[in-house]
């Protein structure tokens, strides 16, 4: 089977799982409520849109961009809600018994790659990508808005009858049938839209649906969605481009892959100031010092699509598992902000 290109991205939000469909995206049957044309936007603290489009026809995401995590660093036994981009930010410092170690080899960074490891521009060495999966997340599913109430930075969510803001993904969200039927030892098509980058990299995981969505079971190795291919295909407006992908080999996150599309600097990685609103720079006003350049971290579409969203599609293979009813979580570790994207699906494999 050869990779699929299903669908062109183009959203001012976060960042979601597309293939197989999601339960965070049961709203967009609302009618009116599609969120692929644009029209919709959620928010009044930080008013955001989304659109989403194969190139002649919108999508249909729903606000599946707004069910994520974020005040999450690796080791710490929660989230505590807090998204503010600050420097060197350990969210569980007050509690932490031993000093925290990043577990991501450098060169699988999306971010600050001209930053010495341990240095005094490593300023993203607590986020969620420097130790990919070690963060923990407010739910496997997502959380409605990432926070309990609304906050700055995208963490908003439009009521519906289907959920509010602060709503547990996995506890809220009914099981939505996509049709979908996997073989187990085959291969499958995947996919994800990258709407605000935040770096990082992701993992596609499947748990049985019988079981309480969680990491625990999200997270065993016989539920690895392996990748099946050296490429993206990354779609855009004048139709799929086929990349090469990174797939971590060694060190922590083995298995996970990188985000493809650099962090342009000031595009995503700024330091947010005490009221949470970007603030030129990281740590603020300072310029971006340990910043990305364009030959550390080349965009492959140029340097003229810098930051523009795009949905990317992957190759996996199918475990062999028992036959039944799954579902296939999507989790996206973010290296600039202490956020963690996280949806689910339903599937069958036979």
């Amino acid at each position: 089977m050869s990779l699929v290109a299903h669908l062109i991205a183009l959203v001012i939000g976060h960042g979601a799982m597309l293939l197989p469909p999601p339960r965070n995206a049961i709203d967009s049957t609302i009618p009116g409520n599609n969120w692929g044309n644009g029209t919709n936007s959620t928010g009044k603290i930080e008013i955001l849109h989304c659109s989403c489009t194969n190139g002649t026809e919108a999508c249909r995401p729903g606000q599946s961009v707004f069910w994520f995590s974020q005040g999450c660093t690796p080791g710490c036994d929660s989230c505590d809600h807090n998204g503010q981009r600050v420097p060197f930010w350990d969210h569980c410092n007050a509690t932490r018994k031993t000093p925290f170690k990043p577990t991501l080899d450098p060169i699988y960074r999306s971010a600050n790659r001209n930053a010495t490891p341990g240095g005094p521009h490593d300023i993203w060495v607590f986020q969620p990508w420097r130790s990919p999966g070690l963060a923990p997340v407010s739910d496997s599913c997502g959380m409605a808005g990432g926070s309990p109430v609304p906050v700055f930075n995208g963490g908003e969510y439009t009521t519906t009858i289907y959920a509010k803001q602060g709503d547990l993904g996995s506890k809220q969200l009914k099981p939505r049938p996509t049709g979908m039927t996997w073989k187990a030892g085959d291969v499958a098509n995947v996919s994800w839209y990258l709407a605000f980058n935040h770096g990082g990299g992701y993992k596609f995981r499947i748990c049985p649906k019988s079981e309480t969505l969680n990491e625990e079971c999200f997270q065993k190795p016989e539920h690895q969605l392996e990748f099946a291919s050296t490429e993206h295909i990354v779609l855009l407006k004048e139709g799929p481009q086929a990349i090469s992908n990174t797939i971590v080999q060694h060190g922590g996150g083995v298995g996970w892959m990188l985000n493809p599309i650099p962090m342009p600097n000031f595009v995503g990685s700024d330091c947010d100031d005490m009221n949470g609103h970007p603030c030129h720079g990281c740590p603020c006003g300072s310029g971006y010092p340990g910043g990305n350049t364009n030959t550390s971290f080349p965009n492959p579409f140029g340097r003229d699509r810098a930051g523009q969203n795009t949905a990317i599609v992957d190759l996996i293979r199918v475990p062999q598992v028992p036959a039944g009813d799954y579902v296939v979580g999507f989790r996206w570790d973010c290296e600039t902000s202490s956020q963690v994207w996280t949806q689910c699906s339903d599937i069958t494999i036979e």
